[in-house]
């Protein structure tokens, strides 16, 4: 009998993909450097995820971003819209493994229902405690045009004030990716995505309301490394005048009012937390968490009420 050797280049496309399919993205990475015909498969192979990825079939995407007085006052369920590159529109495959890296995922924050309950959670990935709570009534401006309030009453909005000694206000961006359950208000997992402070300057926020639609497309980053960022429609309000006349040369006391029109995340950032999420939920490490519907203040021992669960999946 003649035994013949064969090389993995010999396996067909079909059988390799399902191969390589079994593997993380992180567990991927290293792979590329096997041969050209393994690194384009692999490219292949996350190029699709990270588009499911940025579909968030099975997650949701949780926005907190309010001024840091108010930090922890509430968040924003995420819709998702699309997932392309930053500065293009076109949704080609990406030829190298650094052009995924300029894919982002868009989102547009929701308002808040009236009827959201607060949430009391348990320990998360390692990272820190995590106290989502509804967010607070959204305001409503008097001097928005007629022809712009139902646009804008469908946005998340932040209310801005600087008193004349103030330069810039400070908002505490928070982003964190969700695994739900069929139960209402029950989390099996919460994993980080990415967190920073957004600094809107006086002057920036002045240029802001000369363009037209109230914003010219910037992007304000949370962090340095450009993973998460909102896209902002401002609107100047009226101020009351407190206090004295202003002298020549001071400045004055100036409101204005940011629309949330979108929210941008590094879609391999987003992959990776999903597939951190799926761990997590798995058990293959760590801890086990489910996040519960219910009062902080007080504990309850009705049967149809679940407690705070933490499961220690490595026993």
């Amino acid at each position: 009998m003649v035994v013949t050797s064969a090389s993995i280049d010999s396996l067909p496309n079909e059988i390799l993909i399902t191969i390589l399919s079994k593997f993380t993205a992180l567990q991927l990475l290293p792979l590329t450097t096997t041969s050209h015909r393994i690194h384009d498969l692999i490219l292949l192979i996350l190029h699709h995820r990270m588009f499911e990825a940025g579909a968030l079939k099975r997650h949701q995407l949780l926005l907190e971003a309010s001024h840091t007085s108010n930090r922890g006052e509430g968040y924003s369920i995420c819709e998702s819209l699309s997932t392309k590159p930053l500065n293009s529109s076109p949704e080609q495959l990406s030829s190298s493994l650094s052009d995924l890296s300029d894919l982002y995922t868009s989102f547009r924050p929701l308002k808040h229902s009236p009827d959201r309950s607060a949430f009391r959670t348990g320990f998360a990935d390692g990272g820190g405690w995590f106290f989502p709570t509804p967010v607070a009534l959204q305001p409503s401006p008097s001097n928005l045009p007629d022809e712009n309030k139902e646009k804008e009453d469908g946005l998340v909005s932040q209310d801005i004030l600087l008193e004349s000694h103030e330069l810039f206000s400070q908002l505490c961006t928070h982003v964190n990716l969700v695994k739900g359950s069929p139960r209402r208000g029950l989390f099996h997992s919460c994993v980080n995505v990415g967190e920073g402070i957004l600094r809107v300057w006086r002057d920036w926020l002045a240029e802001q309301t000369k363009c037209e639609g109230g914003g010219n497309g910037d992007v304000l980053w949370a962090d340095s490394k450009n993973t998460v960022g909102l896209r902002v429609k401002v609107v100047e309000r009226d101020v009351v005048p407190v206090g004295p006349p202003l002298r020549a040369g001071e400045e004055r006391d100036v409101s204005y009012t940011l629309f949330y029109e979108e929210l941008l995340v590094r879609t391999t950032r987003l992959l990776l937390m999903v597939e951190r999420s799926e761990e997590l939920e798995s058990g293959k490490e760590g801890n086990a968490i489910l996040f519960v519907l219910g009062n902080p203040e007080t504990t309850t021992t009705h049967d149809d009420a679940a407690p705070i669960c933490t499961t220690d999946s490595s026993k």
